[in-house]
């Protein structure tokens, strides 16, 4: 598959280095030529330097040959001229997809029209909102996924020093936890290991667990059991900006009637009180201590830090955890190596908006049946939640008759009835199923070819 990228920023660069993993052909276009050098010394790629709404570079850079055309700079103008130039001039091209941010082009609510002949349109603050909205729905615990609609939860922890687990065989631990759960995959010195029964455990191991019970999960991450999750009643978002308007619209006005807003810029607090008058807005600025004390920020059940400014984020996020808060989450927009420090500062969700944008194109290139999708380790492990298609070679077929070869997992499947189960070897795939399941990137063309 031939693929041409038109900006080479973090996203692109993400994307480019997923793709060409999985075997396909990148090109990068771009206007820096630092970034272009830069990435090629990154990504298995050629990289040509110019503008995207420059018919002849887009020439140069293999637009009339591509299968798909991915625009993601930073302007949403270059990215729909350039994606409606490769529709209008080469509409051969199967796919042509645009990072789109403003609610100029999409409507306030981030509606997805059709714009020039692109024919799927990627908002990264949506996308951020959206991952917000299902957290919060779903349940909020660190270092945890969960897959909405689900009761599975993906959550990962790092085998220290006199860790139990040290030594231990896969399928000894199994024998000895009576709750259902899989090991999905083992992080080990840089690479992803799909385990088997006979895989064991190493110190400095990152094991990544599946499950759907609460149990499991507190006696294997070493946390106090969850209890029933509450939806938080009172709600602190920091930042008027295009991803709290996304998370606001996306709330009922029973739900914004429990957030609390707060913003320096009186323009914009003004804006945020007229657009969404059940929310309480706080004309303020955060660095100011009487803030803290006046609102009693320490007692709210959420508080989300959803700035442009990722430091602050993560400082207001970690000191709103330190001195009382529920639970925290913090945004990170323009470093994604951010998520882990914040999460050592005690943060509870570090929402990287580059690694969701690219969670949600990459889903979208895996085509039907894929209704949710997750990367961990920098994109070498990706998780999905895959919906049984007629067409799926193993329909009526159990797992114990099924052989992945220890390139699939499969962790978790949820019935057409609404219950779930960690499947065991009896499990029988039956159309509509949705099943949850892990496998290394660099194995995702065999994904593609069995749930083709």
């Amino acid at each position: 598959m031939k693929v041409l990228i038109i900006g080479a920023g973090r996203r692109g660069v993400r994307i480019g280095r997923h793709l060409a993993a999985e075997g396909s052909s990148i090109t990068f276009l771009d206007r820096s030529i630092s970034r272009c050098r830069a990435v090629e010394a990154k990504v298995d790629c050629l990289a040509v330097c110019g503008s995207g709404t420059d018919l002849e570079k887009l020439k140069e850079a293999g637009a009339d040959s591509a299968d798909i055309v991915i625009a993601v700079t930073e302007s949403d103008e270059v990215n729909i001229v350039s994606c409606g130039i490769v529709a209008s001039e080469f509409p051969e091209v199967g796919n042509t997809i645009a990072a789109i941010r403003s609610s100029g082009y999409l409507g306030a609510a981030g509606l997805p029209p059709r714009i020039l002949g692109i024919t799927h349109i990627i908002n990264p603050d949506q996308e951020g909102a959206l991952r917000i909205l299902d957290t919060i729905h779903y349940g909020l615990y660190r270092d945890t996924l969960i897959f909405p609609g689900t009761d599975f939860m993906i959550f990962t922890v790092q085998e220290g020093q006199g860790s139990i687990r040290q030594g231990e065989s896969v399928a000894s631990i199994r024998r000895r936890i009576s709750e259902s759960f899989v090991i999905a995959a083992i992080y080990r010195r840089g690479a992803v290991i799909i385990p088997s029964g006979d895989t064991e455990i190493r110190q400095g191991d990152i094991v990544v667990f599946i499950t759907d019970s609460d149990a499991a999960y507190a006696e294997l991450s070493g946390a106090s059991a969850r209890t029933v999750y509450r939806e938080p009643d009172d709600i602190v978002i920091l930042g008027a900006t295009r991803v709290t308007r996304f998370l606001l619209y996306a709330f009922t006005p029973k739900e914004r009637k429990r957030v609390r807003l707060i913003e320096k810029d009186t323009g914009a607090a003004e804006e945020f009180a007229a657009l969404f008058p059940e929310i309480t807005v706080l004309n303020a600025s955060i660095t100011d201590e009487s803030i803290w004390e006046d609102e009693e920020l320490g007692t709210t059940d959420l508080f989300i830090s959803l700035t442009d400014n990722d430091e602050l984020n993560i400082v207001t996020a970690g000191y709103a955890e330190r001195i009382g808060a529920g639970k925290t989450i913090a945004q990170v927009k323009s470093n994604t190596n951010y998520t882990q420090f914040a999460l050592s500062l005690g943060v509870d969700v570090a929402l990287s908006i580059t690694d969701v944008t690219v969670d949600s194109l990459i889903r979208y290139l895996r085509g039907d049946g894929i209704s949710a999708m997750h990367t961990l380790f920098d994109g070498e492990l990706e998780v999905y939640e895959y919906i049984v298609q007629d067409t799926f070679p193993f329909l009526g077929k159990a797992l114990k008759e099924v052989h992945f070869k220890s390139r699939i997992v499969i962790a978790g499947v949820k019935r057409k009835d609404g219950s779930s189960l960690v499947p065991d070897g009896e499990y029988v795939f039956e159309e509509g199923d949705s099943l949850i399941l892990s496998i290394r990137h660099d194995e995702s063309g065999y994904l593609k070819e069995l749930f083709r």
